[in-house]
């Protein structure tokens, strides 16, 4: 037995409070921007250096007692419940739970999974889709007793806290790789040490990856990987490469005379907005590669591929990037970059360490994962039981 299904309006309503520029509150109230909320969980990070509200523009007033909700990219699943109150851009919705609905419920409801498929079919716009918060309010959700609201949502907030001390391990660990790098090598830009230097094409081979097939016959389920430019991440959280569902066939790479790049090889963005020039990553496998990216394939007998790579989460391109409205760096900058070149011994010991932390980091993920699937379930399984 399933419970009543309801629009979406029955449980809430939209609060646009304002907060106009030049109101008190403007400088009184803390901001949140929709880069604050982090995805699938909801949880607030003030360490974005992104916007931070400077009163300039309209905003929107929460308390305790909201949900917020991004219209912005639906997609990204960004809901939050903020513990205080303050103001949030326009593209955060303040929603205000109805009498006999648990906050913690409807911010769940507002993040499964239908209501994010739900939330891309009804956006609107190409680049930056916006959900139609009219549509959105309209969708029918499953409204069980309040009783079995506060269950679901106690489940599913054990297994958010869960996740949320991964975040804070893998953070954690994030920071350990490159923290020890500089005590163990000193700053690579400034070479405290006096370690030697060699240009990077001298220890590694260098070149940009091929352009992007268009062919639907390029793809086959059991070829080598394709890399693009949004699957290379923030390396300094993850230093191999992050998901990529789309592979080649060999036969066509082949034909066209394509190439594969050996695994561990780094990967640095050459042209995109100015933060992706910073992303870095490892390729985890063998791995066709788009053109928008570097490709360095380390020369093992003199450089470690992992430190290689941390070297270069040091390393700014942006201060070499060609300035036009989406900066790129060239190739031929990139080769002439200096890299300190400590003992090799010393090199791998530094990289058996970071290899430990990142291990450690996948344990934790994957703990937090499993919690979460089975917190999920259990959940569903109550809903679909509630009366």
């Amino acid at each position: 037995m399933s419970p009543r299904a309801v629009p979406l309006a029955d449980l809430c309503e939209i609060d646009r409070r304002n907060v106009r520029p030049g109101d008190p509150l403007a400088n009184e109230l803390p901001f949140v921007g929709v880069e604050n909320v982090t995805r699938d969980t909801g949880f607030l990070n003030f360490e974005t250096n992104s916007r931070v509200g400077n009163g300039k523009s309209t905003a929107f007033r929460f308390d305790e007692r909201h949900v917020l909700y991004s219209k912005l990219r639906p997609y990204l699943n960004k809901v939050a419940m903020p513990d205080f109150a303050g103001r949030c851009s326009t593209q955060l919705v303040p929603l205000l739970p109805r009498d006999g609905v648990d906050r913690g419920f409807l911010a769940h409801m507002l993040r499964r999974g239908e209501t994010v498929k739900f939330a891309v079919a009804s956006a609107n716009g190409s680049r930056m889709p916006s959900v139609d918060m009219k549509l959105l309010m309209a969708m029918p959700i499953p409204f069980p007793s309040f009783d079995m609201q506060r269950q679901i949502a106690s489940i599913l907030n054990r297994a958010a806290r869960i996740e949320r001390q991964r975040h804070k391990v893998a953070d954690c660990i994030g920071r350990f790789a490159p923290a020890l790098f500089v005590r163990m090598f000193g700053n690579p830009v400034e070479n405290p040490m006096g370690w030697e230097t060699r240009k990077l094409d001298e220890i590694a081979d260098l070149s940009a990856g091929d352009p992007a097939p268009q062919d639907p016959e390029a793809f086959a389920p059991d070829g080598p990987l394709f890399v693009r430019m949004q699957d290379v991440g923030r390396g300094h959280v993850n230093p191999e490469l992050a998901e990529s569902t789309d592979r080649l066939d060999p036969a066509w790479l082949r034909e066209n005379r394509l190439r594969v790049f050996p695994r561990d090889s780094l990967l640095i963005p050459k042209s995109g907005v100015s933060v992706n020039l910073n992303h870095r990553a490892m390729l985890a496998v063998d791995a066709h590669v788009v053109s928008h990216l570097a490709i360095a394939a380390p020369h093992r007998s003199v450089v470690d591929p992992v430190y290689l790579f941390w070297w270069s989460v040091h390393y700014d391109p942006r201060e070499h990037a060609q300035v036009t409205t989406l900066p790129s760096l060239k190739l031929s900058v990139l080769r002439q970059a200096e890299v300190p070149l400590p003992p090799l011994d010393l090199q791998r010991r530094f990289a058996a360490i970071a290899k430990g932390a990142a291990r450690m980091s996948s344990r934790a993920k994957a703990a937090a994962g499993a919690a979460a699937a089975l917190a999920e379930a259990l959940a569903a399984r109550l809903l679909e039981q509630a009366p």
